[in-house]
């Protein structure tokens, strides 16, 4: 009579099951199943696709700024008190150089007519009862050659002046009180001789009488109470 099977396969051919013949315990999912805590993202690594904060720039990692141009440097004490420059001398400085441009056409015209020019005054000289026997008629060009020198002195004590140089101014007016006294009185007394020379002697003569007025002009414009304050501030 044979032994009825146990329902439950204990003991079956299958090799020894454990008592009771229930499902082994390690047919249920192991704790280690589940993930393991070391299984969650790493707080080292990124969390949920983030990107680590080692991504974002560290600092000095912010690009830089090569492309600005470098700081201005730091202005001078005076400058930092010195007022806006007033029209009147930046009226004296453009006074100015247009006399030195007038300057420059005339010391051209003085080569092209110096011989004219001599010769003309020997004439003078004959008509007036005096001996020319002595006088040389061959044309000096010193006077223009020296003309263009002061030029370009003037030129540069000018740009000094607009900079607010009051040295420059001083002797800028030093040197236009010479040139009327001076040279302004003898181109007034030879004028009639220049307006005698023809087409370039008339225009010599007119370039004299404007360049006498411009330099009042601009001595009037260099001390005017603005220009006065702009220079003391200077």
């Amino acid at each position: 009579m044979t032994t009825p099977q146990n329902p439950y396969g204990q003991g079956g051919p299958g090799g020894p099951q454990q008592p009771g013949g229930y499902p082994q315990q390690g047919g249920y999912p192991q704790q280690g199943g589940h993930p393991q805590q070391g299984g969650y993202p790493q707080q080292g690594g990124p969390q949920g696709g983030y990107p680590q904060q080692g991504g974002y720039g560290q600092p000095g990692g912010y690009p830089q700024q090569p492309g600005y141009p470098p700081a201005a440097p730091p202005l001078a004490p005076h400058e930092l008190h010195r007022p806006p420059r007033p029209k009147s001398v930046d009226m004296a400085f453009l006074l100015y150089m247009i006399l030195a441009g007038l300057g420059l056409l005339s010391a051209i015209f003085s080569f092209l007519t110096a011989k004219q020019t001599a010769e003309r005054l020997v004439e003078q000289f004959r008509e007036a009862g005096l001996d020319t026997t002595g006088i040389d008629t061959e044309p000096s060009y010193g006077g223009a050659i020296g003309n263009l020198v002061l030029l370009a002195v003037m030129v540069a004590l000018v740009i000094l002046m607009r900079n607010g140089q009051n040295w420059a101014r001083i002797v800028l007016t030093v040197l236009s009180g010479i040139y009327l006294v001076i040279f302004g009185l003898a181109a007034l007394i030879s004028i009639g001789l220049l307006f005698s020379l023809g087409v370039f002697g008339v225009i010599q003569g007119l370039i004299v009488l404007v360049n006498i007025v411009l330099t009042i002009g601009a001595l009037v414009f260099m001390f005017r109470p603005d220009a006065n304050h702009y220079f003391k501030a200077s």
